[in-house]
């Protein structure tokens, strides 16, 4: 059996995804577990959810203060030997987190681990057919079937933090995300490269898929895209030149 894995979720708004998100790691999680549930400033009802969960640890913030502060407020909180950042806009399925964590130590120089998945930017991104979530966790639970034959070292420089699982360890090694990329853009860019850095390696479990629905903070609460991700495109550029 594996050891507590502290499953960090930000939320800012988006109750609904919050709640699916949150039913779906009750349902298909079978290994230790715990949440850690950060909030940057909800107003629908996010913050009265929170904190009716049992056994949840939770941190309220009353503004918005970004999704790396957000992760590192998580992971200061956190006591499980293995971290999980997860976005609140996922649906986990069968088998996912043992696949995961499977992956996570079968070497010991792999760092961070990614699933796959159907909205994913990091090169991890599989084709899907299905048309509702029945359908998803169908799809899902023959996909992630146990197969450490594919799981495979990335072939990008930078895995998604939408999904990303490593031991506290390395999290204690590299440091907290990097809070210059506000709102959320690039941090997990910036990370992936500095674990790397460190010597560890980037795998995904290609036996474990995850659905993302993608993009559903900014949308909700009228944040745009394309503004966060060309500041935050800047500062790593800033920060590690255009060698990526």
């Amino acid at each position: 059996m594996y050891a507590l894995t502290s499953i960090i979720i930000l939320t800012l708004n988006g109750i609904q995804y919050t709640r699916q998100c949150i039913e779906s790691i009750r349902i298909y999680t079978e290994v230790p577990y715990e949440l850690v549930l950060v909030d940057n400033g909800s107003r629908d009802g996010t913050l009265q959810f929170l904190t009716s969960l049992q056994g949840a640890r939770v941190v309220l913030n009353s503004t918005n203060r970004g999704f790396a502060a957000g992760c590192n407020q998580g992971l200061a909180v956190a006591v499980g030997e293995n971290i999980l950042l997860l976005n609140n806009d996922t649906v986990v399925t069968p088998n996912w987190l043992a696949n995961m964590l499977g992956c996570l130590y079968s070497r010991e120089d792999i760092g961070l681990v990614g699933p796959c998945s159907n909205h994913v930017g990091s090169g991890n991104q599989v084709e899907v057919k299905y048309n509702n979530m029945h359908e998803m966790i169908r799809f899902a639970r023959s996909f992630n079937v146990s197969d450490p034959s594919r799981r495979r070292r990335h072939e990008s420089y930078w895995l998604s933090g939408f999904c990303l699982l490593g031991k506290k360890s390395v999290f204690d090694r590299v440091g907290p995300l990097d809070e210059r990329f506000q709102t959320g853009s690039w941090e997990d860019v910036d990370y992936s490269v500095r674990v790397t850095a460190a010597g560890y390696s980037l795998y995904v479990a290609g036996d474990v898929f995850i659905h993302h629905y993608g993009g559903c903070s900014f949308k909700g609460n009228n944040i745009s895209r394309s503004a966060v991700q060309a500041k935050n495109a800047g500062l790593f550029e800033s920060k590690w030149g255009t060698a990526f």
